[in-house]
């Protein structure tokens, strides 16, 4: 009868535990194979495509670019249409450094390919492929009707021309010169980024199933055990009893033998028990220690250090952990110990005295000693690291040389007016020095261009933050030095780039090297200007504070300007 009942009672307990498991399992099945994967496959796809057709405005504005310099009779047409096509048959993207763009006109003719020269400047009659004739004229028949627009088709992989895969590219016709600008991706590329996610996603999913089965099952499995183990609690009480008394010898055998010291002692601190182990970390016997305190054991000349500190540990009759001291062995050799121990009470609460574990962290200490050395090494080796970069970014653009100093005095400053951590105040001062590191990658005539910069110079300019961000994204910094990098041009407003980012969005650290780089930039000279003086700079953010520059930024700049607490000489 009892077997039977206990297998009734496993099967409903079993039953109560394994169904909604695997109701569990089944909804996060449908939820992520049926909802979600689906739905991120199709966003990756659409953000590939708004990737092609971004890259393809931005081509089609440097050819803008230069048809505005013919406007202006700086080019005739003819060097301006090189220029912009040598310029075009340079650009490369994606992870092989292979993807790139190519320019059609409305004959339609190939007038430009990096890896098609046998197509380029071929009237479509002296074409024999009908399939490449007939692409011809789905292109100029896209422009025609939409000006823009996504085209499929087989190509050319990439720079192998035995190879043809299809391909889906973005076409944008420039009609004052009757020119298509194009550029595309590899379906096969797309594929494989979303097979890799599939494959990681489902490999994450098994692992995840895997877990929740065998956790069910571990709990169908305690959950019987303990029953077991209530049922057969009453045969089992004097085997119990006959193994406590085991467990209480191996217990002092183990006290006897572990490699820390433990001990007791009374209210005072005087030991009542020692077990072996002093011997071996102090050379004295356990019996030698007896009514000793731990301030017997110190050198003379080191009691000043630590007498109050015991004092005070005794004194308010709490558990205290990690109380160092330096002590002097037997044979006179020092050894540096860690304390740790919990009061002892009696019934009415009257503390009776301490039960402490001793061990010996000598080894340790000179571990920590020997880390911290070399922590200040790396740290000086990173700082060094981060102005040679700062320094290489300058040389590209000697009007600014010092600005990203002058900022990082300036940025530092504030933080340490705000009382953000030394931690946080650290990292925004590796962040000033970099913050401007993107502009290593942009043309060095629009950095030093005496005049103002057009639109589209502007527009590059501000891919420095991004190319910045690019740079530093994967070097491992302890503090967010690259995201710092990529918002020092956001304003609480939005109407910051490259993100267009609001205030709770931007980091604090940000912040203060957007008002940092705005003081600095308004009162110093510019090759298109000279310095507009302090004065200004004070109140661009004034005029700003709270709408584009954070409020405690801009008070505590002000401050510190105000007391001259800082100085850009």
């Amino acid at each position: 009868m009892l077997e039977n009942a206990m297998q009734k009672m496993f099967k409903t307990t079993s039953r109560r535990i394994a169904v909604p498991a695997l109701l569990t399992i089944a909804l996060y099945v449908i939820a992520m194979f049926i909802i979600f994967l689906p739905h991120i496959e199709k966003s990756f796809v659409s953000r590939k495509k708004e990737m092609i057709r971004e890259l393809a405005e931005t081509v089609w504005s440097l050819v803008d670019n230069y048809h505005e310099r013919e406007l202006s009779g700086e080019l005739p047409r003819s060097d301006a249409q090189n220029r912009a096509l040598l310029r075009i048959g340079t650009l490369r993207y994606g992870p092989e450094k292979k993807d790139y763009f190519w320019v059609s006109d409305m004959t339609p003719r190939m007038i430009m390919h990096p890896y098609r020269s046998n197509i380029v400047n071929k009237d479509i009659k002296e074409i024999q492929d009908s399939s490449l004739k007939r692409l011809y004229l789905r292109w100029n028949e896209v422009v025609a009707k939409k000006g823009a627009g996504y085209v499929g088709y087989q190509w050319q992989w990439k720079d192998d021309p035995n190879k043809m895969s299809d391909k889906l590219s973005y076409i944008k016709s420039f009609q004052p010169w009757g020119w298509i600008v194009g550029t595309g991706m590899y379906l096969d590329d797309i594929y494989a980024e979303i097979g890799a996610i599939r494959n990681k996603f489902v490999a994450i999913s098994t692992v995840i199933l895997c877990i929740v089965l065998i956790l069910s099952l571990y709990s169908i499995r305690q959950t019987m055990k303990a029953d077991n183990e209530l049922m057969l609690s009453l045969i089992e009480r004097n085997e119990l009893n006959e193994s406590l008394k085991e467990s209480k010898e191996r217990f002092r055998s183990l006290l006897e033998n572990t490699s820390d010291w433990i001990w007791e002692s009374d209210k005072k601190g005087r030991y009542t028990y020692s077990s072996p182990r002093v011997e071996e970390l102090l050379g004295f016997s356990s019996k030698e220690t007896m009514h000793k305190t731990i301030m017997d054991f110190v050198p003379s000349n080191l009691k000043s250090l630590y007498q109050e500190t015991f004092k005070n540990l005794l004194g308010a009759k709490k558990s205290f952990k990690g109380f160092e001291t330096t002590c002097q062995k037997k044979n006179g050799q020092h050894v540096v110990i860690e304390n740790n121990a919990v009061p002892v009470f009696s019934e009415n609460g009257s503390l009776l005295g301490y039960r402490g574990v001793t061990r010996d962290i000598t080894d340790r200490k000179m571990a920590m000693e020997a880390l911290k050395k070399s922590r200040d090494v790396l740290h000086a080796n990173l700082e060094e690291t981060v102005k040679s970069l700062a320094s290489a970014e300058e040389k590209r653009d000697p009007y600014t040389a010092g600005h990203q100093t002058r900022v990082d005095r300036l940025a530092c400053a504030i933080a340490r007016e705000l009382g953000l951590s030394d931690q946080q105040t650290e990292g925004l001062h590796f962040a000033a020095l970099l913050h401007d590191i993107g502009k290593i990658a942009l043309p060095s005539e629009f950095l030093s261009k005496p005049t103002s910069l057009s639109h589209q110079e502007h527009e590059i300019i501000k891919c420095h933050a991004q190319v910045g961000y690019d740079i530093l994204k994967n070097i491992h910094f302890p503090w967010p030095v690259a995201e710092i990098v990529y918002q020092h041009h956001e304003y609480l407003d939005g109407s910051g780039y490259p993100r267009n980012l609001t205030d709770k969005e931007i980091l604090l650290e940000a912040k203060i090297l957007t008002v940092a780089d705005v003081v600095e930039a308004i009162s110093s000279h510019r090759p298109y200007r000279p310095s507009l003086g302090m004065d200004s700079a004070l109140e661009e953010i004034q005029n700003g504070r709270g709408i584009r520059y954070h409020a405690p930024c801009v008070d505590a700049c002000l401050k510190l300007i105000k007391d001259e607490k800082i100085d850009f000489s």
